[in-house]
């Protein structure tokens, strides 16, 4: 009787077994049938297994706007990356840029400082070994030049030449000079065409003859470096005629031409 009972009550307890054996495997396996903590159930989505729209139902639970809308801000993040990457792409690919500096403008004012050589054309060849009776020597000015408009300026020299004479004694001569400019420019140079006028102090072998006139032409090219520096090359021509005088006797008018070329720069501001 025993094992009769024995047998009867294993019987009993072996679909409780068996419900405890399948409700593990069901937990850890497939998720069938399972539910949270709260009661509620779950649908089966196992890692992929449903379609992936199903996700729209979490913009439901949070109240926010469907998950198609989030693709949206992605494809915006997608259109502005492409955005930064065409304009990289077009600096990367600009051509370098070249300064043109439009030279002058009304209101600018410059500096100007010069130094070459002085050649004298009225005395004869002025040459090493020629029968010149002054020979070549230097001249040097400095300016002030006041723009009216982005092309003409009016301003002022004052200058210094030197020159030897065959007696061994030396010509020496500080014009100053009223100036006006034409300044025409194509790109970074610079083309001015001047005229002055004005007096000299002259000294020669301890006489002096004050004041004499002077009147000069120059032309000139130069490049601007920047906005503030130019460079280049003077070339001028001007005439100090002596009148009724030579040197003290009076007797004779003697007009000295002396031809210039020098080297210049240039200060904007």
């Amino acid at each position: 009787m025993k094992r009769v009972f024995l047998f009867m009550t294993c019987l009993a307890f072996l679909p409780a077994l068996q419900a405890i054996a399948r409700g593990k495997g069901t937990i850890y396996g497939n998720y069938e049938d399972y539910h949270d903590r709260q009661g509620n159930y779950i649908e089966r989505y196992a890692y992929g297994d449903d379609d992936y729209d199903d996700y729209d139902d979490y913009d439901d639970y949070d109240d926010y706007d469907d998950y198609d809308d989030y693709d949206d801000y992605d494809d915006y993040e997608e259109d502005e990356n492409d955005y930064y990457d065409e304009d990289q792409k077009n600096h990367e690919n600009k051509k370098q840029v070249s300064y043109i500096y439009n030279t002058t403008r009304a209101g600018d004012q410059q500096l100007k400082i010069t130094i070459g050589l002085g050649i004298p054309t009225s005395f004869g060849n002025p040459l090493p070994g020629q029968d010149g009776k002054i020979k070549l020597g230097g001249y040097g000015t400095f300016g002030y030049h006041f723009f009216l408009t982005d092309w003409f300026s009016i301003g002022a020299d004052i200058g210094f030449g030197f020159n030897p004479t065959i007696a061994g004694h030396t010509f020496n001569h500080v014009p100053t000079l009223a100036v006006a400019t034409l300044q025409p420019s194509i790109g970074n140079f610079e083309f001015p065409i001047s005229v002055g006028v004005g007096a000299a102090w002259e000294t020669y072998n301890g006489e002096t003859y004050w004041p004499g006139l002077v009147l000069q032409g120059e032309v000139g090219a130069r490049y601007k470096i920047t906005q503030s520096w130019g460079a280049g090359l003077n070339a001028s021509f001007k005439m100090m005629p002596q009148f009724a005088r030579s040197w003290g006797t009076g007797e004779e008018t003697v007009t000295g031409t002396f031809f210039t070329v020098s080297a210049c720069v240039n200060y904007y501001f």
